[in-house]
């Protein structure tokens, strides 16, 4: 798009208004007009600023006047402290975060006026009335070093003066070179530890924590620097050991407040130095609610780590849950990454424990049971038992297999072990879903509940179009046609019933669900009139969720046990 092309009256008004300032001021010079690259309508021009000519060049962005135009040195110098980079742009009164299409590219040469000559005048920049974000500041380097409050707080550890032993665990992301203290002191005593150390698989560091006095700590340019600054301070030995070792070594110089991470590496005798920039990594407050606190001692099943599942079970660490069993017999295919929380990394490998370590990269605090068990199959029949008794050990049970044979057992289970159970469905061809939460001896048992829902499909004598999409009472079992659903829609059903559970674990009995199932509907289609049409259910009464022994249990029992122990059913 040229906006001069598309605007020339505005192009024209542009440089009226340019040449209206040129005509009435002395500041303003030599003004000249031209296209610059890819037809960027461009003015170059002096500004004299006391003893001082400083040639500069105006540059109209494609998307004028809409957006800002960029003010340039043209010897590529630094003229403020408010310029973006060692020869950048100005930053100006006029910016993107205060823009409006009436400003001009006049206004903006008056305000790179007032800005030069008030620096000029006073010999210090200029007052800034914005706030420019830590992220920006950290968009040019590709080595940083992670602190916060708790890494200060083991830093502080290290006496003034003193040196301590440390490990650094290191990470390539994007091309980004990412570090972090793992420990303080011997790994095997340490006097402090990284609570929430990243997931995946580090590279490990050697490094030293060294208290260096108050104002101390700064950048060092060499190695030579570097050692001049330890025998300033009386680290005259460490300074000697770096030069004559060989591997890569981090330093932490902390002075108390400020920190610097100069990381020392090359042969021995002949050592450099690059540094790491210091990243705060602290969030501005809370983003969860105080409730959300009990989620941490909360242990959740989730069976099934397909698309549903892995999902919510990556919300749920993200709330906070820090216990979870994940079980899925299934490996995870290409074919899956159109809608699971996996990616390409985990094509080939068992959802379960894939899904495992992802947690662990979410949450690192988290601990993960995973099992390979496949639920309802052909499996030994104690292997099916411990992975049922890891289920009714959690205190919350979630199906997230749409499988008859599975949901039997997790019903069983939960009845059993008077343990809640939720579970979701995603209907097929993008008609949307239903999430479904049972709490014992509230609502029904899960047999009963899902009965009971589908006599309510039923009764609303509404058939499902027969186009070949799975319906929302149709059994699965893994062996049909996949379900066709983007991963929009899984989301959607998904991040409702990680809603519906994470009020049964933080909220418990107040509930902020006056229903216990939920129809979501996605589009126009079945009963639903329209996207986003929520039909609530009402399960009614809850029923027998514990077994109760008959009368005659207990002779049963003894009949039981002199038959299959004969001799010794009496002893006792």
């Amino acid at each position: 798009m040229i906006w001069w092309a598309e605007q020339p009256t505005r192009a024209q008004a542009e440089r009226k208004a340019v040449g209206d300032i040129a005509d009435r001021s002395t500041w303003l010079l030599n003004v000249t007009w031209r296209l610059a690259k890819n037809l960027q309508l461009a003015a170059d021009f002096d500004l004299r600023i006391g003893e001082r000519t400083i040639p500069l060049t105006i540059i109209y962005p494609d998307f004028f006047p809409d957006a800002p135009p960029s003010v340039l040195p043209r010897d590529e110098v630094r003229l403020s402290g408010h310029q973006y980079g060692a020869s950048g742009e100005l930053c100006l009164e006029h910016r993107s975060d205060n823009w409006t299409p009436d400003i001009t590219g006049a206004m903006m040469i008056e305000s790179t006026y007032r800005l030069l000559s008030s620096e000029e005048e006073t010999g210090q920049a200029a007052p800034s009335d914005h706030r420019t974000l830590p992220a920006q500041w950290t968009r040019a380097t590709t080595l940083r070093f992670l602190f916060s409050r708790e890494s200060l707080t083991g830093m502080s550890m290290v006496e003034a003066g003193q040196s301590a032993e440390a490990e650094l665990q290191e990470h390539n992301a994007a091309g980004i070179f990412v570090a972090q203290l793992s420990h303080i002191g011997p790994a095997d005593s340490p006097i402090w530890s990284e609570p929430r150390k990243r997931g995946g698989n580090p590279h490990t560091i050697r490094a030293m924590v060294v208290r260096v006095p108050a104002g101390s700590s700064r950048k060092c340019r060499d190695f030579d620097e570097l050692k001049t600054l330890l025998g300033m301070h009386g680290f005259g030995t460490l300074a000697v050991a770096l030069s004559n070792a060989s591997d890569w070594v981090g330093i932490i110089l902390f002075d108390g407040v400020s920190l610097h991470v100069p990381m020392v590496f090359g042969e021995s005798g002949s050592r450099s130095v690059i540094n790491y920039d210091p990243v705060f990594t602290e969030h501005d407050g809370d983003r969860l609610d105080p409730e959300y606190e009990r989620l941490s001692g909360a242990k959740v099943a989730v069976v099934g780590c397909g698309s549903v599942g892995s999902k919510v079970a990556a919300q749920l660490a993200r709330s906070g849950v820090g216990w979870f069993v994940l079980i899925d017999g299934d490996a995870l295919t290409s074919g899956n990454l159109v809608r699971n929380e996996l990616d390409w990394r985990a094509v080939g490998i068992h959802k379960a424990p894939a899904l495992g370590a992802r947690l662990k990269e979410i949450s690192a605090d988290c601990a993960v049971i995973t099992r390979t068990t496949v639920m309802g199959g052909q499996e030994s029949g104690g292997t099916i038992a411990a992975t049922m008794s890891d289920i009714e050990e959690c205190d919350l049970i979630i199906d997230a297999t749409a499988d008859a044979a599975v949901f039997n057992l997790c019903a069983a289970i939960a009845r059993r072990a008077e343990k809640p159970m939720c579970w979701a469905q995603v209907f097929g061809g993008g008609a949307g879903g239903i999430v479904v939460r049972l709490r014992p001896k509230i609502d029904p048992t899960p047999l009963t509940a899902r009965r009971r829902i589908e006599r309510w499909y039923a009764a609303q004598g509404v058939e499902w179009p027969n186009d070949g999409s799975s319906q929302p009472y149709t059994e699965t079992n893994g062996g049909e046609n996949p379900l066709i659903a983007d991963d929009a829609d899984v989301s959607v059903i998904a991040s409702h019933l990680s809603r519906l559970v994470i009020d049964l674990l933080a909220r418990r009995r107040n509930t902020i669900f006056p229903y216990s199932a939920y129809l979501i509907g996605l589009a126009e289609r079945w009963i639903f009139t329209a996207p986003f049409d929520v039909r609530p259910i009402d399960l009614g009464e809850s029923d027998a969720w514990h077994m109760e022994p008959e009368p005659s249990d207990v002779d049963a029992l003894k009949q039981l046990l002199g038959e299959l122990l004969p001799g010794k059913a009496d002893a006792g």
